[in-house]
């Protein structure tokens, strides 16, 4: 046993001073001191701090693709409730009042129901055009929608991804605790 711990700090010693040799060509041949690196360690932290939380700016520019979105939806919704009050009364037979008067109520309450979320969409996004100061609306698939897009896809993305890593090492310590981690034993749920 004493044997075992000898050989250990003899190999840890070993491996340590290697690095440091090792540290010690990469300081000489970049010009670094140690002041340098722990400049490099508060730039890297400052770094990961900022990936925490994407800046403001581009929250409310991913929202605006939202509200953009959800605007088209608001217009095809309308346009879609006005063809079908257009096309209400072709089915109807002729004089079948109540019919007529049925439909024609139901086919004003879609539309009717479809442009006001038509306008609160509309009001939304052009609040959201006067925080961001955008004077031209963004065209759904230009540029700026797809960059966004793409930054609120990869956002969903790490949730997700975070979620299943917490989810794996939940698991990991429930089989630790239960002395099975790594031993290749599945139970099912």
């Amino acid at each position: 046993r004493h044997q075992s711990i000898e050989e250990h700090f003899s190999f840890w010693d070993a491996d340590k001073y290697t690095a440091l040799t090792k540290l010690s060509i990469i300081k000489r041949e970049l010009n670094l001191d140690d002041t340098d690196f722990v400049k490099f360690y508060n730039e890297e932290k400052l770094y990961l701090d900022r990936l925490k939380e994407p800046p403001i700016q581009d929250c409310l520019c991913i929202r605006y693709v939202e509200v953009l979105d959800d605007l088209e939806s608001c217009r095809e919704e309308w346009n879609t409730a006005r063809s079908a009050a257009n096309n209400a009364l072709t089915t109807i037979g002729v004089g079948n009042f109540s019919e007529i008067s049925t439909t024609l109520t139901t086919a004003h309450i879609h539309v009717d129901a479809a442009y006001a979320k038509l306008q609160n969409a509309e009001a939304l996004v052009a609040h959201m055009e006067f925080q961001l100061r955008i004077e031209q609306r963004w065209v759904i698939r230009g540029p700026e929608y797809i960059q966004f897009k793409d930054e609120a896809a990869l956002g969903k993305y790490c949730t997700v991804l975070n979620e299943l890593e917490h989810l794996v090492v939940m698991r990991l310590f429930e089989l630790s605790k239960l002395l099975l981690s790594g031993t290749g034993i599945m139970f099912h749920l």
